[in-house]
């Protein structure tokens, strides 16, 4: 593999999910609601998957990760 070649991010199962909600245009809130966990936690989950594929927002964020056939 060059050096130069971007590696495909390694999300969480839970990660995952999240970004699939989000994709489904649930809010932080209503996901927290169908995983049973704090909204806080939600957010941060969100932060970490839009830094792992350098996401700018969240829109990008799940157009990125349909691009990558990761959702």
């Amino acid at each position: 593999m060059n050096s130069l070649e971007e590696v495909e991010p390694q999300l969480t199962d839970r990660e995952l999910r999240i970004l699939s909600l989000v994709a489904r245009g649930y809010s932080a809130k209503q996901a927290a609601l169908e995983l049973g966990i704090a909204p806080r936690t939600v957010e941060k989950h969100i932060d970490h998957v839009r830094l792992k594929i350098r996401a700018k927002n969240r829109t990008h964020m799940v157009a990125q990760a349909i691009a990558r056939q990761l959702i």
